[in-house]
């Protein structure tokens, strides 16, 4: 546990810190995830394009494609959809030897823990039963997609959703200083620890942010899947 521990401290000192304007970093994504391929089951030349996939291809290829990042998302089922066809994705490029389109895979599954509510949910979830509050105790979902007690807890809560997001109106929002609207990407998203709801506290008394506890589940999510054990 002391060393994933301090696998996760030395991605949150790599991760970059977001422009002035507020701009995410293209190579943010890789940079998180670096550690993840750290005795990944795949050979060097492999994982040099996954993470090409993960950064600058999903980014900026892909920047458009909201099946990618999960924006525009909502309710338990659409989002179970995404986060199995993000996995089934994952298998079925390693196994064509398809690399970039992998990496665009792990994209997107560090993007569900970035864009959607489910770090807000767990954390109200865990609370309400008495549940441990460590980040090392936070469920990834692929462990949770059964658990029909907390999907029902999701849907008393308006169920798993990601946030809004347009082109056109993230433009606005930005050039005029705009209020961002309940339910946007902008106050929803867990991008970073400069982001609305990424630097807000786990839990009340966490020494964790949203945005630290959803890089751990993305990371441990990653790991398992580089490592051929999900």
């Amino acid at each position: 546990m002391e060393a994933t521990n301090n696998k996760i401290d030395s991605i949150k000192r790599r991760v970059p810190r977001r422009h002035k304007s507020d701009k995410f970093p293209i190579r943010a994504h890789e940079i998180m995830l670096k550690d993840a391929f750290v005795g990944a089951d795949f050979p060097s030349r492999s994982v040099k394009w996954m993470r090409f996939g993960i950064g600058f291809f999903s980014d900026v290829v892909l920047m458009m494609k909201s099946s990618v990042h999960l924006d525009n998302h909502k309710g338990n089922d659409t989002l179970i959809k995404a986060y199995h066809r993000a996995i089934d994705s994952f298998h079925r490029y390693t196994t064509q030897h398809r690399y970039v389109s992998a990496g665009v895979s792990l994209h997107t599954i560090g993007d569900f823990y970035a864009h959607s509510n489910y770090i807000d949910l767990y954390s109200l979830y865990a609370r309400g039963r008495k549940l441990p509050m460590d980040k090392e105790e936070i469920p990834v979902f692929s462990t949770m997609i059964d658990n029909t007690d907390f999907l029902d807890f999701a849907k008393s809560q308006g169920e798993l959703r990601t946030g809004t997001y347009g082109l056109i109106s993230d433009l606005i929002e930005k050039i005029f200083k705009t209020k961002p609207k309940p339910g946007s990407h902008t106050l929803m998203n867990l991008d970073s620890n400069k982001s609305i709801n990424g630097g807000k506290p786990f839990a009340p008394g966490a020494t964790f942010t949203k945005h630290e506890a959803g890089v751990y589940a993305a990371y441990q999510e990653c790991r398992n899947l580089l490592q051929r054990t999900l």
